[in-house]
């Protein structure tokens, strides 16, 4: 998580260190040379702190929703979208029957809890499934059919689309629907 949070922390940085060499040049009227090392430490500390604040409270959520999964946390965990694929071979049914015995798989399983069905079609399946600890996380499970094999790609990400961490709720979703997905696909 730290990696994904790294470039705003050095924007942040970068901003503050700036900000302060300009205080202290223009409103104190402090030379060049002691200003800019007094500044250059605000943006390392400023930058740390932001690292320290983010990643970490980020990292204690994606614990307590692996837990409550009962998985463990691995480093696609913060990797947004959360995919998942799984392939199966399949009898004479269609894109649309399996979409329709995913969604009841799903539903039934009450693992994740659906919040809300979005789409159901031919081939695909798009909920809104409500995580234990942070936003809602939008699914998308599309399935194609060709040749006896019948393959799911499964999407998560947040509900709120400027987030970029979520707690890993997306990955551990991905990997609940992966189980189940699977599962109904070999059924059929």
């Amino acid at each position: 998580m730290v990696r994904r949070v790294a470039p705003v922390a050095g924007l942040i940085a970068l901003v503050a260190g700036g900000a302060m060499l300009a205080v202290l040049l223009v409103g104190d009227g402090a030379p060049f040379a002691p200003a800019l090392g007094q500044s250059a430490l605000a943006a390392l500390t400023c930058g740390v702190v932001f690292l320290l604040v983010v990643p970490v409270p980020e990292t204690v959520t994606a614990v307590r929703t692996a837990s409550n999964y009962g998985l463990s946390l691995e480093p696609t965990a913060a990797r947004l979208p959360a995919v998942r694929r799984v392939t199966a071979d399949t009898s004479d049914a269609t894109a649309f029957q399996l979409a329709d015995s995913v969604l009841h798989a799903i539903k039934k399983a009450q693992t994740p809890v659906v919040a809300e069905v979005l789409e159901l079609g031919h081939g695909r399946v798009a909920l809104i499934c409500e995580a234990p600890y942070g936003p809602p996380v939008q699914v998308s499970v599309d399935i194609t059919v060709a040749g006896g094999k019948a393959v799911a790609d499964i999407t998560c990400r947040p509900t709120i689309t400027w987030k970029r961490l979520d707690g890993g709720a997306s990955w551990a979703i991905a990997g609940m629907l992966e189980r189940q997905v699977r599962a109904t696909l070999n059924e059929n």
